[in-house]
């Protein structure tokens, strides 16, 4: 094989594998990266409800069927055994993006929703 024959296929495969890896990259990426609603419901809701909600001291919250907005005066105003929480403490987005983690998990034995 000529200097030049070499030189192009190295190219070719070089070029080849960089598109593989970066057609990888979001692939992993996602695989990898937690639920962004999974930080504020570790650090406020994990210890009550156990982790990925499937209860502990407070009841299971998976599958979770409140809407936003119920899960937000639920947290706001507490109720049973459960404390308010104020804003100061979670924020509203973080109740969102909690809610939107809850969705995303699975029920023990169950299939993801």
């Amino acid at each position: 094989m000529t200097s030049v024959s070499r030189t192009s296929v190295v190219a070719v495969t070089a070029v080849w594998l960089c598109g593989v890896g970066l057609a990888l990259v979001p692939i992993l990426a996602s695989a990898e990266e937690p639920h962004p609603g999974q930080a504020p419901y570790d650090r406020i809701c994990k210890i009550c409800h156990g982790p990925e909600g499937q209860g502990n001291q407070g009841p299971a919250l998976v599958p979770f069927e409140l809407d936003d907005e119920q899960l937000l005066a639920k947290v706001r105003e507490g109720g049973g055994e459960m404390p308010p929480v104020s804003e100061r403490r979670l924020s509203d987005d973080d109740v969102k993006l909690i809610a939107g983690y809850l969705r995303s998990l699975k029920p023990e034995g169950g299939a993801a929703r």
